[in-house]
């Protein structure tokens, strides 16, 4: 029996890949800081990740054969120079040597485009000089560099969205301004960047957790867009592209990098086939959830 264990299962991404592997017949094991409504398929552990009994109990309880290991500080505002970041580098390369050691023979870490840092084009996991701006940035290429030499896979999350993001993100803030009939300040909009929507980066998970890959693969979508066109194309859903208020911020750190956006031929290797739902799709679908649940104009 395959057996999986996600860490940080009852977050953005994680909620989005439970069902997945559920469908892709694994018997899935969530691993979170408390319990969780019971979900069909899926075994929760409560385990703080960040102490060593945290991370012992998470594997003895669900006993892998395979790993995807999710958790991480990822508050908006908080996560890029958070200095738990190093605790979280520390507890992850440690949980990757607990796998290892009670034979968990398939790992997946689940990284971060701000590893490469400032880039000049397209981020190529064979070619680009990783060079990251951000503390998040830095714990995390640590954390990808003791996965890789144990011949591990580790995927490189380039901008998600969907349903569960955190509501302080660029497109459930917009979505939120836009729906109490409220200005939305941004900045010039003409970072370039790629955009993924959860349940299709769910399934490239998924993919590559199968595949026999190793190393640092991108995770996205492939689809270069500008911010600019993000905004407009969210906003015009809601009739409300007057609203937008382009240049009314300035653009600072990582966010005001012209690009970035991930080479994805090596994804390609592994994914053929795996059905996605793409750009527009994605943002009708986050509309209507994010409709559901914030106040707004009718």
């Amino acid at each position: 029996m395959k057996r999986v264990l996600i860490t940080g299962a009852s977050g953005f991404l994680g909620r989005a890949l439970l069902p997945v592997l559920v469908a892709d017949g694994f018997e899935v094991h969530g691993a979170a800081r408390s319990a969780q409504p019971a979900l069909s398929g899926v075994r929760w552990h409560a385990a703080d990740l960040l102490t060593e009994a945290g991370r012992a109990h998470a594997l003895s309880a669900a006993r892998p054969t395979h790993l995807v290991h999710l958790a991480w500080e990822a508050r908006p505002g908080r996560y890029r120079d958070d200095p738990v970041n190093h605790l979280w580098a520390e507890a992850s390369i440690d949980l990757l040597a607990r796998a290892r050691a009670c034979g968990t023979g398939r790992i997946l870490g689940i990284g971060s485009c701000l590893e490469y840092g400032p880039q000049d084009g397209l981020c190529d996991e064979r070619a680009s000089q990783c060079r990251p701006t951000t503390l998040y940035g830095q714990a995390k290429l640590a954390a990808a560099e003791a996965y890789i030499a144990a011949g591990a896979a580790w995927g490189r999350v380039f901008v998600p969205f969907g349903p569960h993001e955190p509501q302080a993100r660029l497109i459930p803030s917009l979505i939120r301004s836009l729906r109490a009939g409220q200005n939305f300040d941004c900045s010039h909009g003409g970072q370039l960047r790629d955009f993924i929507y959860v349940d299709d980066l769910a399934q490239m998970i998924a993919a590559v957790l199968a595949s026999k890959l190793t190393g640092a693969v991108n995770l996205a979508s492939g689809d270069v867009r500008s911010l600019r066109s993000v905004i407009e194309h969210v906003a015009g859903l809601l009739d409300a592209r007057h609203l937008i208020r382009f240049g009314a911020v300035d653009a600072t750190g990582v966010d005001a990098e012209p690009i970035v956006a991930a080479d994805i031929r090596r994804l390609r290797e592994v994914t053929a086939g795996v059905p996605v739902l793409g750009f527009e799709e994605g943002a009708a679908r986050s509309l209507a959830w994010w409709i559901e649940r914030l106040p707004g104009r009718a």
